[in-house]
């Protein structure tokens, strides 16, 4: 194999599926209901499963750093407990590229049930017409994972990434974030001596 053609080739595919990818209605949508449930002092909560899990557990940890309450539930851990962290009025932001992931369905369908639908649901994934349970859904659409194994998530990870990076942080500049609040919630490590070097001059 050619090392050097294969890799450009893996570049080549995400970044055509990133050119390809635009903002539509349903990411402003989003951005609002993150927004309200923000102004209103609810959390948002994330989930997915495997890799998609993981950009969900990303998504979380950046709407912290920007100060907005979040954190992840892992769905299998949903059905063992995990299910009572999540209050009435929280937003829930589900990662699923096949909008069918039998976990989430479970973990989405025992959560309505627990909160009398109560819950806002948003559904990032590849498909028109998930299974997956949902109040607002952004598809993205058909996507070609990178890999040779089409079944490897890739591409797919990426765009959800994507995805994730401008709900959460438009949400929070629209509720006003800067360097304020960044500073407040990062004091330690190379961010935190950044900000120090800053007001010391």
């Amino acid at each position: 194999m050619n090392l050097k053609h294969r890799a450009e080739e893996i570049l080549g595919i995400q970044k055509e599926a990133i050119q390809n990818l635009e903002t539509s209605n349903s990411w402003l949508k989003s951005i609002e209901l993150i927004k309200s449930v923000a102004e209103n002092r609810g959390r948002i909560i994330t989930t997915g499963m495997g890799k998609a899990g993981i950009i969900g557990n990303k998504m979380s940890a950046t709407l912290a750093s920007v100060g907005i309450p979040s954190f992840y539930v892992h769905p299998a851990e949903s059905l063992h407990g995990d299910l009572g962290r999540i209050a009435s009025g929280d937003l829930v932001v589900v990662f699923s590229h096949s909008g069918s992931t039998t976990e989430v369905q479970n973990m989405i369908s025992q959560l309505n049930t627990l909160n009398c639908n109560n819950n806002t649901i948003i559904l990032i994934s590849g498909s028109k017409k998930p299974s997956i349970s949902h109040t607002h859904l952004i598809s993205y659409g058909e996507i070609e994972e990178s890999s040779v194994v089409k079944k490897v998530p890739s591409t797919s990870t990426t765009i959800m990434l994507i995805i994730a990076d401008v709900l959460a942080i438009t949400s929070a500049e629209s509720l006003g974030f800067n360097d304020e609040w960044f500073k407040k919630r990062h004091p330690g490590g190379a961010i935190g001596k950044s900000y120090e070097k800053t007001e010391n001059h």
